[in-house]
């Protein structure tokens, strides 16, 4: 059974959600100010830790940190819970994998621990995941593509993770620009089968996202052996020592510093480009290699069946 830890002050709000998730099936233990949630999470070892931003007597901040700094409990996902006044980005920029405002909705909330917890695939074929609707102008909506992927058989094909249409469309027109394919995804949680969809020789991913962490879903697009030589590229605000150390762990290949810039944006794009094909290359020709020698031992071994007759 999938242990929760639920770090809050078990007010009615939270004790519903306790409820919420037990009637699901999930394995929860709470705690409160009076208790050690450091040892808690050292003994019951939960997959998945929630804090309420409001309980009194624990520092949401701090328990990020502490998590975040510990390599024990560095890599267990952790969802804050906070009202309006917290910004988000915020929130993610402190190292929480997700948040959601009060009240919570059980649905989104089980569905993102899903996809923090299991493979993106069980996500989809257990929920049915909503596309996030956005109000866009006309000229918005002719650069972003949401839902399908269309480009010629001889262009290269750029993705661009990200739900900000302002960057978006300055990507769009660096890439288009270029000669390139280029397609945006705004709904992070509908990525992956969209790339699947693409097939992309090239992945810009940006780093703060609702409903989604950047390293999360670099790490997702990793265990798919069709991306585990794609070129994965952070998009970010802040690329400090951390971050960059954080990026590496994960699997990304480089990072992009915002605001968009089109002489950044090419000199990235043809260093990456440029390694994925020679690995490309050198992987085919290695299996040209394999198929001759194969084939050589065949024809010998014919031909000594030739001479014994």
């Amino acid at each position: 059974m999938t242990k929760i830890l639920l770090i809050t002050d078990k007010n009615k709000h939270d004790e519903a959600l306790e409820k919420g998730l037990r009637l699901y099936g999930y394995d929860i233990v709470t705690t409160d100010q009076s208790r050690d949630w450091t040892l808690l999470v050292s003994n019951e070892h939960p997959c998945v830790i929630l804090v309420d931003m409001d309980t009194p007597g624990v520092n949401g901040w701090q328990v990020i940190k502490a998590l975040k700094t510990s390599r024990t409990t560095w890599l267990i996902p952790t969802i804050a819970i906070s009202d309006q006044s917290v910004e988000g980005k915020l929130l993610l920029q402190a190292g929480f994998d997700s948040y959601f405002r009060k009240p919570v909705f059980l649905k989104y909330l089980l569905m993102r621990i899903d996809v923090l917890i299991n493979n993106e695939a069980a996500t989809y074929q257990k929920h049915s995941v909503a596309p996030t609707v956005q109000l866009t102008s006309r000229t918005e909506r002719k650069s972003q593509t949401t839902s399908y992927c269309e480009q010629p058989s001889n262009q290269t094909t750029v993705v661009y993770i990200e739900d900000n249409p302002a960057d978006s469309r300055a990507m769009a027109r660096i890439l288009q620009g270029a000669g390139y394919s280029y397609t945006n995804i705004a709904n992070s949680l509908q990525a992956l089968p969209q790339l699947l969809e693409c097939k992309p020789q090239l992945i810009f991913l940006d780093l703060v996202m609702p409903m989604a962490n950047g390293y999360e879903l670099c790490a997702q697009i990793r265990r798919i052996s069709a991306f585990s030589q794609t070129p994965v590229v952070i998009v970010t605000n802040n690329d400090g020592i951390v971050d960059r150390v954080h990026a590496k762990f994960v699997g990304a290949s480089g990072f992009l510093s915002k605001p968009i810039e089109e002489h950044r944006v090419l000199r990235i794009v043809n260093k990456h480009l440029n390694s994925f094909q020679a690995l490309q290359n050198s992987s085919i020709d290695r299996s040209f290699s394999i198929l001759e020698r194969l084939r050589s031992i065949k024809i010998g071994a014919r031909s000594r069946q030739d001479f014994n007759k």
